[in-house]
Order: structure tokens, then C-alpha cells, then sequence
């Protein structure tokens, strides 16, 4: 996490890209690691001070503002990442996915196992909040002397860096807006432009950073270095090859390393491939590759390799970018490998094995000489800062044992040249490559699937196989398939693949008769080969080895394991047979005592409650003095345990809080619904459950329907509406569930006013036609999984309301058929079935099956005792017969069963009533002096309800 915070940063290809390279040494003792070591090569720090478009600069600059305690950031006066110049050039602070402020928090953890103090982690936060101050740094050119030169414009910027690097406000200021020139006698301070004192800003800035991350990785190695000598494992993490939009230097090292890695590729698969064979006296055909040794010989041979010339214009101070690029157009301009631009631009373009990149010269000169000046060097040595000043101490030795190694291995008195960041990129370039010749190298090829950041399978062929192509991977499998890729020693290949296959030489001098006679004599040559010191093999003759081989070993397997599982498979039967024997003992012996305890607690509990029951009626006797207030007194107390939670305060239509308060203490048709002898009633055949009803559960309706996959009881208003609804009904849906909660679980709501409240619900329902699902859905979805009893009976009597207006829509009405078979409660389930059913039938046949007025007051009483209705019909010769009124049936059906059981003397043989000839009959009601009529078509509750 250390490494990954301060060498990692997005870029245009990669959220987490690692923007240095580093060689990784793993040491192991026994087969456990007990060291590693970590050399660091070429990091960008051109990235500190600028980011191209949708990058970010290195994670822990944004890592630290995220995870600092707020007291912390005003102690280095750190503010927002988008305020710093250093952070805000990529125009994104933020990575989708990435939390920087627990990666902070992880890092934390890292420095306290690596043994950081915390004056060493408060100085690390000091260098990089003052590298962020840096850049906001501005500078503003006058004249003097006739010369513009730069002063700084934010003063306040210069002292916060001062105090957190503990070094001299006026020597920084100096460090920056001056250059200094020893003589033998004196210091010159020459001032600089607005666009140098702008460089020197951003040296130090980079400066900062890369002693910072040199002194970080090795402390690390101090803590994990061996103890002692043992084997290791080394793994390369190096750059990938870049082509980005703007290729810079920083490209140009980056790309020579993968030049260089690919030489070193070819080096160990093809060329000592080849000697192998030859070697061991093998006919074979030399397999032609694609050799980079001239594009790395026209970056870096002497002595007009591009990075040789850069080297060169580095040690000329009048040298520029132009001058640099005019001597390598003059230099390069004929080879093949090497393009000018058509147009005069300060760019070049080198065909690499990857592909062509072109490079622009801007600052190329700037960024090789990495210099820091004398002058800086003592301003931070003087730091008062201990770590500040260790880290520029230790550079300042690195650049004096440059200076006395050069002067002694130098015959004449010349000037110290420095050494450039090409030059010591190739020097570091090659000890890794001489460190890894000693090893046996293995290739691991990394291949982006897509040029995009997705994770979600986007395979793009192209991009792959072009990366197989440049990386040699095809031609390394062109020349395993063409070669012999399986080499064995005789002694192994005898133990491993005869020995087992049953196929033992019976002597040394017939080894070679027997193996002929193993793998073939007509396959020799093309499938196998047998020379000096070892067997090649085809891949194809290998794998059937193999095959045999494990076969061998599996049958062998399976016979031990057949004979272990047969024993361990006896014994734990007989010891599970013991056991059990035993639990079954003691369990019957337990529940024999718990039912026992049940049964006398039970019966305990049932006196108390006879006992309670007796006393309270005796109490609410003397209490109210009557009959009619013990009644109230348990009517409110029903009322009250219907309650979850305060409905109360839901707003309900000022329409129906007037007639509520309107029907509040009065009693409406009082008496003209009566308990009566039911009537003899003829099965409907009809009325069957769908053979498909099984197929229709609530919870296919809910996935399918339902905007949000939930279904159960709610105790807050809806946010949304359950179903898909249009945006016009959307406020009607959420109101309507307000008056579902109110009518479920308001106390106060009893006798006509709850008649009237659900009469009110359900003439929404009939008004809109596309709320009637979302009615339905929502009274069930109130039922399912409702903890409280009389709640949820008061939502299945809403529900039966509802059926008794309106039918389910044909995409609804098996699903609730099926609910409602399932868990309706207690009585409600034949009611709410049978409405169904008969909307069903009846929409079946095409008729429409809405009615014009909700639920009677017979309706609503024979809804809340789950009992069938009854009604009184008289014909005008005053016959009189009671009959059950279809929920569904019109005028004419209702005159029609009327007539057809009507007595009919004149045509005894018939039978009972009028067969034939009923048709064209209907119903009317009298109240008072007043004839009410309908039409055939119109329903008889209809009827009822219009005249209530």
C-alpha cells in the first residue's frame, strides 16, 4: 500500500497505474520468505507539477486531504484538492470506485507495521503538503534594467512553505526567483524569468517528491532486508509501452526499457531455443524472428543515439529542444526506423517493435538535466526539519562521490559534467538486465482485453491481437509447435511415465529397444527424438503420457479410497448407532416433561384468563351501570388493538372528513339488516379454482409488476407507487395508501363512519379504472406478513370491499385468486373466492364487470361476518321468496331465478316455476311511495346501494 500510494496515479488507460518501475527480490528460507529487497528505476515526476486532461496526480497527495483529521489539515494548512494547481490540471480529483480516505487509513496501518514514528509521518506530511503549496506559487514579470524578471505575487504561499520545510522564507524566495553563480571570489545572483522562476518552482517540487519516495522505499528495504543469505525470486514490474496523445521523455525512457526487455525476450526464447537444438545435434530449421537491436541501437549507441544527443545538448547552455531535434533530424533522417514530421513541428516519430509513437520535443532538455542547485542544496540541508535535511544531506554525498570518482578516473583536469536521467536510466537499464541473465527468467504477459476502464467482458480482437503479435508470443508458440517443447532426462522420463504405465527395461542395454517399442519407431523424428542427454518430446505425444499416467494413478487412488471409506464408514455407523439410541432416550424423557409443563401451564393460564374475563365483566357491570357501556367499553377496546402504529395523524380529503363528521353518533338504516334462516342453495358448477392456478403466485406478479421487488405489510407512507402507474395517478395512488392505513389502523373509525371510509376508498377505485390494480395490490400487500391480528382482518374486509365493486384486471386476477386461496384469513378466504370466481366467469363471457356505486350496507355486513346475503323479493300477485342475490347478476338474472322458482300450477309436469320464457323480466324496489327501475344489464346491489 506505501509503494502504491506515493508510485501510483490514473491515467487516460489505467485508474491505477504504476508510474515507476521497480525490481522486486523475494528471499526464501525453507520455503518461507524471510526478505525482500525493492529497486525503484524511472519515476515520473514530471508528474508531481503537470497531468494531462482526465488524469491525477499521484494517489497520496488525494489520499491525505480525504484521511487527515480535520485538525491535522489546518495544522499544514491544507484545504480542498481542487484549490491546488498541482491537483485540479487533470479536471478530475475523484475516481469512481476508489474510497481515498480508507486507503489513507490503510497506509497508516502500513507505516506503523514498517515502524514509522510519528515525528517521521509528520514530517512526511509536511514535504508533501509542502510540495502542494509549491504549486500555487505565482510569479509576475516587471522591468528593471530594461530585463523582465519575475517576482513571486503570493507571498503567503512562500512563508506556509517556509515554516512547514523549517528553512529560511527569503533564501526559498531567492531559490526561486535567483540563479546563483559561484566564482573563485564572489556569488552572482542573476534573477530569472517569469517562465524559469516557474522552472525552478517545479524542480524543487519534483525534487522533493523523488528524495521523498527514494528515502521511503528504502526504509522499507531496512526492515525487510535478509538476514542472511538465502535463494530469492525476482519479479519485474516494468512500464507497459506508452502512445498517449502528448509522448514526452518521460515516454521516451519508458519505451526504450520495453525495446530493450523485448531484445532481452527474443535473447533467451529464440535464440538459445535454437542453440539448444543444435547442441544436442537436432536437425532443425532456424526459425526467423523480428530483431529490435536497430531501433535500440538508434536511441542509445554511441555516438549519435537520440538519448547520446540529448546527453550532449545537455552540457551546451545555449542548447534548446530545436537545437536537439534539428541534430537528430540530421542524424536519423535516412533510417527506416526514424520519421520527420511533413509540417515544421517539434516532434519526431520512431517505429518501435510496438508500433510507431512520435514524440514532442517540448522540454525534453529540461527534464534530462535533473540537477538540483548548490544553492538548494544548502537552503534544505539547513532545514531545521530532521528529515528534510537528511534527505537533501544524503544527496548532496551521492553528487561529491560522483564528482571524485569522475575526477579519478579521468587522466586530465576537465569539468564535472553531471550525470543526466538518460544516462543513469541506461546505466540502471543495465545492471537490471545483467541482474537478470544471472537468473532463470520466466515471462508473464499481461494483455488488456479492451483500451478502455470497463471490467465487464469487453473483448476487443484487434487490441489483442495486435499486443500478441508485437510481444512475440506468436512466434514463441510458432516455434514450440514446431519444436520438440517437452525435454525429459532418461532417468526421470523411465521413473515417471514407464515405470508407472507398467513398462520396466529389464537392463540398461535394452532401455533405448524398450522405449522405441513405448512411444512407436514410426512416430521417431516427427513426434520424438532421442539425443544425447535428454528425450524431446511433441506436446501431442506428452499429453498422452500424461493421460495414461493419471489415469494409473486415479485408478489407484480409487482403491485406497474405496477400502478407507468402508472402514471409517463402519465404525462411525456403529458408535451413530449408540448415540443415537442414546438421544432417543433422553428426548422422549424430555418431551414427556415439557409437554407435561405445557400442559399444566396451559391450563393455569387458561383459569387466570376465565378469572380475568369473569372479573372485568362483573367490574365493567358496576362501572358503567349497563349493558350498553360494558359494550362500548369493549368495542373501544377492539377498536384500539386493531392499532400498530399512530395513523392518526395522516391527512385524509377535507370531502370525507365532512361526511365523517356528518355520520359521527348517527345511526344509518338501522335495522333493516337481519340475521335470517339461510335459503337452500343450489351448487354453481361453475365456480371451480383454474387447473393453472398453481402457476400464478404472488410473488411471479410482484417481480413482473411491481416497481420495487418488496411485498409485505408497510407502516409509512408510500414514497412510490407498487405497481407501474401513469404519472397522473401517481399522487391519486400515494393518497389512497394513506387512506388504507388510516381505515387498517385508526382506533377512532368504527360502525357507519368505517362503512362510509371504506365506501369512499372504494369509489376511487371505481372512478379510475387504472387504480384498481394498485388498489387491490396495495390492501394485499398490508396483509401479507402483518403482525397484528385485528389490523389485518380490517384489510381483508377492505379487500372483499373492493371485490365486491370491481374486479381484478385479466393480468391480475389469477395471482390474487391464488393469493387469496393461500392466506386469506380465517372466513374471508370462501368470500374473497367466490367474488372472484364469479368476476372471472363474467369477464369471460365479455361482460363488463365494474358496478356504478360501492358496497350496500347488507354487502359490508355480510363481508364482516363472512356470511352470505339475502333479499326479500315480492311479485305483484304477492308471492314473496327470499333469495341470494349473485354478487355479478343483473336485473334480469335476479327476476329470472325469481321466476324459475316460482310455484306454477298450470304446468304441473314441468315442474317447480317458470323454465322457459323468463327472459326480458326485471327488478324494481320500492321505498316508500317511490319506484326505483334499472335496466336488465344493471346490477341488483346496484339497486340497494343507489337508494342507501
Amino acid at each position: 500500500p506505501l509503494l502504491e500510494s506515493f508510485g501510483n496515479a490514473k491515467t487516460v488507460r489505467n485508474d491505477n497505474s504504476s508510474r515507476f518501475g521497480k525490481f522486486v527480490e523475494i528471499f526464501l528460507e525453507d520455503g518461507l520468505i524471510c526478505g525482500a529487497i525493492t529497486s525503484q528505476y524511472l519515476l515520473e515526476k514530471s508528474r508531481v507539477v503537470f497531468q494531462a486532461k482526465s488524469e491525477r496526480n499521484y494517489h497520496i497527495f488525494y489520499e491525505m486531504l480525504a484521511g487527515l483529521p480535520a485538525q491535522q489539515r489546518q495544522r499544514y494548512f491544507l484545504q480542498g484538492a481542487e484549490t491546488y494547481y498541482y491537483l485540479n490540471q487533470g479536471g478530475n480529483c475523484e475516481i469512481p470506485g476508489k474510497d481515498d480516505a480508507e486507503d489513507f487509513r490503510r497506509l497508516l496501518n502500513t507505516m506503523e507495521v514498517l515502524s514509522f514514528s510519528v515525528e517521521e509521518q509528520n514530517s512526511i506530511f509536511r514535504i508533501l503538503s509542502s510540495v502542494l503549496h509549491l504549486g500555487n506559487v505565482y510569479f509576475e514579470k516587471y522591468e528593471t534594467d530594461c530585463q523582465e524578471v519575475a517576482t513571486v505575487v503570493s507571498a503567503t504561499e512562500i512563508r506556509t512553505v517556509a515554516e512547514l520545510l523549517q528553512v529560511s522564507p527569503e533564501g526559498l524566495q531567492k531559490a526561486i526567483t535567483f540563479k546563483v553563480t559561484e566564482t573563485q571570489r564572489e556569488k552572482i545572483f542573476t534573477p530569472l524569468t517569469v517562465e524559469s522562476a516557474v522552472d525552478a518552482r517545479d524542480a524543487i517540487a519534483k525534487t522533493l517528491y523523488s528524495l521523498l519516495f527514494g528515502w521511503l522505499t528504502d526504509r522499507i528495504n531496512k526492515r525487510v532486508y535478509p538476514r542472511q543469505e538465502a535463494l530469492s525470486i525476482a519479479i519485474l514490474d516494468i512500464y507497459g509501452f506508452e502512445d498517449l496523445t502528448f509522448n514526452s521523455f518521460e515516454q521516451l525512457c519508458i519505451n526504450y526499457a520495453n525495446e530493450y526487455l523485448q531484445f532481452f525476450f527474443n535473447k533467451i526464447v529464440f535464440q538459445e531455443e535454437q542453440e539448444e537444438y543444435i547442441r544436442e545435434q537436432i536437425e532443425w530449421k532456424e526459425i526467423p524472428f523480428s530483431d529490435n537491436q536497430p531501433c535500440i541501437d538508434l536511441i542509445s549507441q554511441k555516438p549519435y543515439g537520440i538519448l547520446r544527443i540529448l546527453d550532449d545538448q545537455s552540457c551546451f547552455p545555449q542548447a534548446t529542444d530545436h537545437t536537439f531535434l534539428q541534430k537528430c533530424h540530421y542524424h536519423h533522417g535516412m533510417n527506416p526506423l526514424y520519421t520527420k514530421p511533413k509540417m515544421p513541428l517539434p516532434e519526431f516519430t520512431i517505429k518501435h517493435y510496438a508500433g510507431k509513437v512520435t514524440y514532442q520535443v517540448h522540454k525534453f532538455l529540461d527534464k534530462n538535466y535533473d540537477q538540483v542547485r548548490q544553492d538548494v542544496l544548502d537552503l534544505f540541508i539547513s532545514s531545521r526539519t530532521k528529515v528534510v535535511a537528511n534527505l537533501f544531506f544524503g544527496h548532496a554525498q551521492v553528487m561529491a562521490r560522483q564528482r571524485s570518482l569522475i575526477r579519478r578516473s579521468s587522466t586530465r583536469t576537465r569539468r564535472y559534467k553531471a550525470p543526466t536521467v538518460a544516462a543513469r536510466f541506461q546505466q540502471s537499464l543495465l545492471e537490471l538486465v545483467e541482474k537478470m541473465e544471472r537468473c532463470n527468467p520466466f515471462f508473464v504477459r499481461c494483455l488488456k482485453p479492451n483500451n478502455k476502464k470497463v471490467r465487464t467482458g469487453l473483448f476487443e480482437a484487434d487490441v489483442v491481437s495486435s499486443q500478441l503479435r508485437y510481444s512475440g508470443i506468436l512466434e514463441t508458440i510458432r516455434i514450440r509447435k514446431e519444436g520438440f517443447p517437452i525435454r525429459i532426462p532418461f532417468l526421470v522420463f523411465i521413473d515417471r511415465c514407464l515405470g508407472v504405465a507398467g513398462w520396466v527395461p529389464l537392463s540398461q542395454q535394452g532401455e533405448a529397444t524398450k522405449l522405441v517399442g513405448v512411444l512407436g519407431s514410426s512416430a521417431r523424428g516427427s513426434r520424438w527424438h532421442h539425443p544425447r542427454s535428454q528425450l524431446f518430446l511433441k506436446e501431442q505425444l506428452y499429453q498422452a503420457l500424461e493421460s495414461k499416467r493419471a489415469r494409473a494413478h486415479h485408478l489407484a487412488a480409487l482403491t485406497l479410497q474405496r477400502y478407507a471409506r468402508t472402514f471409517f464408514i463402519k465404525r462411525r455407523f456403529r458408535s451413530l448407532r449408540r448415540k443415537i439410541v442414546l438421544l432417543q432416550s433422553r428426548a422422549r424423557g424430555y418431551l414427556a416433561r415439557q409437554r407435561y409443563r405445557r400442559m399444566r401451564h396451559t391450563l393455569i393460564k387458561f383459569r387466570s384468563l376465565v378469572h380475568i374475563y369473569v372479573n372485568r365483566r362483573r367490574y365493567l357491570k358496576v362501572r358503567w351501570g349497563d349493558t350498553h357501556g360494558c359494550i362500548l367499553v369493549l368495542r373501544w377496546q377492539e377498536l384500539t388493538r386493531r392499532e400498530v402504529v399512530d395513523v392518526t395523524h395522516l391527512e385524509i380529503p377535507a370531502e370525507l372528513m365532512g361526511l365523517l363528521e356528518a355520520a359521527a353518533g348517527e345511526r344509518v338504516n338501522a335495522g333493516c339488516v337481519v340475521l335470517v334462516p339461510p335459503p337452500a342453495l343450489q351448487p354453481d358448477s361453475q365456480l371451480t379454482l383454474p387447473l393453472d392456478i398453481n402457476d400464478y403466485p404472488m410473488a411471479k406478479y410482484v417481480r413482473g409488476h411491481f416497481q420495487e421487488p418488496a411485498f409485505g405489510m408497510l407502516t409509512a407512507p408510500l414514497a412510490a407507487p407498487l405497481t407501474r402507474l401513469d404519472e397522473e395517478l401517481c399522487h391519486e395512488a400515494l393518497s389512497l395508501f394513506q387512506l388504507i392505513l388510516r381505515f387498517m389502523g385508526d382506533p377512532g373509525l368504527g360502525g357507519s363512519q368505517e362503512t362510509l371510509f371504506g365506501n369512499y376508498i372504494v369509489q376511487k377505485g371505481l372512478s379510475a379504472p387504472g387504480l384498481r390494480d394498485e388498489l387491490l395490490a396495495q390492501a394485499a400487500n398490508q396483509v401479507w406478513r402483518n403482525t397484528n391480528v385485528n389490523n389485518e382482518e380490517r384489510g381483508w374486509l377492505l379487500l372483499a370491499a373492493c371485490l365486491s365493486a370491481f374486479p381484478p384486471s385479466a393480468a391480475f386476477d389469477k395471482y390474487l385468486l391464488k393469493f387469496v386461496s393461500d392466506y386469506a384469513f380465517a372466513g374471508y378466504k370462501p368470500v374473497c373466492q367466490r367474488k372472484l370466481m364469479h368476476a372471472m366467469a363474467r369477464s369471460q363471457l365479455g361482460a363488463a364487470a365494474a358496478r356504478t356505486f360501492p358496497p350496500s350496507l347488507l354487502e359490508w355486513t355480510a363481508n364482516r361476518q363472512q356470511a352470505s346475503m339475502a333479499l326479500d323479493l315480492h311479485c305483484f300477485n304477492g308471492a314473496r321468496r327470499s333469495g341470494v342475490p349473485s354478487l355479478w347478476a343483473g336485473c334480469s338474472h335476479g327476476a329470472g331465478a325469481l321466476l324459475a322458482a316460482r310455484p306454477c300450477p298450470q304446468r304441473p309436469a314441468v315442474g317447480r316455476g317458470l323454465v322457459e320464457g323468463w327472459r326480458g323480466w326485471s327488478v324494481a324496489m320500492k321505498a316508500g311511495a317511490q319506484w326505483a327501475e334499472l335496466a336488465g344489464h344493471d346490477y341488483v346491489l346496484d339497486l340497494v346501494s343507489d337508494l342507501e
